[in-house]
């Protein structure tokens, strides 16, 4: 499709896009069809996931957010038009997309540590998200995926590749076990890719039995309610080598703590509130040796990820639940509240 024959339609090159305001309103808009500059594609999203960071763009705000945003960062779609430089891309491939736009010249992005570089500007958060009939992505972000794989699962690679981030930060998972708090979309990605990685035993903890349930469905035979991991000091209280924090709840931090084995590994995955303060024992970190890690976003991951879907494709579809039409994005964001289901996405009709 050529941009100008997005510019002949009756609309006059205007598009439908989610809009959220700073004052957390959120409703459908008539934009403009976004013009790609030279280095840049055009897409038409297929399926969009959303994501935490979704909800607090929308009810409480997110760090480097530009109102009023089209959110959504985690999609797959169809490229329709490309950038006079774009070079290995062409209209009509499928693609996913790492949102992390970023300078690729400061000390971090240098380092492969995209997602510390002081010049960010993620898809979905400060630049327009994939909400909408159609988003501009940079060349360099946009990947090419395999023609059979489906859209919605598709829209997890970016979900994924944090998580690759996460593995990667504890310094190797083979034959270790494992714990992760948290059986949301992101703890339950983290225990697939350990157990495809050679863990020796992963244990899922998570309170409700419907998540637990969807765990035992995506092939994961260890998942407990977090009480009956027993209590701080207790004889017979489980102990790991590697515990992942997905949950970004304070309690599931500070219950990720009690159950670090000596030597190991706690990586904090969840997005805690910026404000909040965690108890930590500063004796116990010391007598056990213990390594307390942050994983922030996918760093350079989104290549990798867009390989490993290939291998658990079937066992991350289980995790998808609710899915509504694009233009549904309030009830979708109020379902996700809920918490009745793992992944809530959004689907073009």
């Amino acid at each position: 499709m050529s941009l100008d024959s997005l510019f002949d339609s009756p609309a006059r090159g205007q598009m439908k896009a989610v809009r959220i305001t700073q004052d957390h309103r959120v409703f459908v808009a008539d934009v403009p069809v976004p013009t790609p500059a030279e280095d840049e594609v055009l897409i038409r999203p297929a399926a969009c996931g959303l994501c935490g960071t979704d909800l607090h763009i929308l009810h409480h705000g997110f760090p480097g957010s530009v109102y009023p945003v089209t959110p959504c960062h985690e999609f797959s779609g169809h490229v329709v038009a490309v950038g006079r430089a774009v070079a290995g891309l062409r209209e009509g491939d499928f693609v996913a997309v790492d949102p992390n736009v970023t300078c690729g010249t400061c000390r971090w992005c240098r380092a492969g540590r995209p997602n510390l570089c002081p010049h960010l500007s993620p898809i979905g958060v400060a630049r327009p998200g994939a909400a909408a009939e159609f988003v501009v992505a940079p060349a360099r972000n946009t990947f090419r995926l395999k023609a059979g794989l489906r859209a919605d699962v598709a829209a997890m690679i970016e979900p994924l590749a944090c998580v690759l981030h996460a593995v990667d930060s504890s310094q190797g998972v083979k034959d270790r076990d494992v714990l992760v708090m948290g059986g949301g979309t992101m703890g339950l990605l983290i225990a697939i890719v350990c157990d495809l990685f050679g863990a020796g035993r992963v244990t899922i903890a998570d309170p409700s039995p419907a998540k637990r349930a969807i765990a035992a469905r995506a092939g994961m035979a260890n998942s407990v309610d977090p009480a009956a991991l027993g209590p701080d000091g207790a004889l017979g209280a489980a102990c790991f080598d590697v515990v992942f924090e997905a949950a970004g709840v304070r309690r599931a931090l500070e219950q990720a703590l009690d159950h670090v084995e000596k030597t190991g590994v706690l990586v904090q995955v969840g997005v805690h509130d910026a404000e909040a303060l965690v108890g930590i024992n500063p004796f116990r970190v010391y007598e056990r040796e213990l390594r307390i890690i942050g994983s922030n976003s996918l760093a350079d991951k989104f290549p990798a990820a867009v390989e490993v879907m290939n291998d658990i494709a079937d066992r991350a579809a289980v995790l998808i639940g609710d899915t509504f039409p694009v233009w549904e994005f309030a009830q979708a964001a109020q379902a996700m509240a809920g918490g009745t289901g793992i992944k809530t996405q959004l689907a073009f009709l």
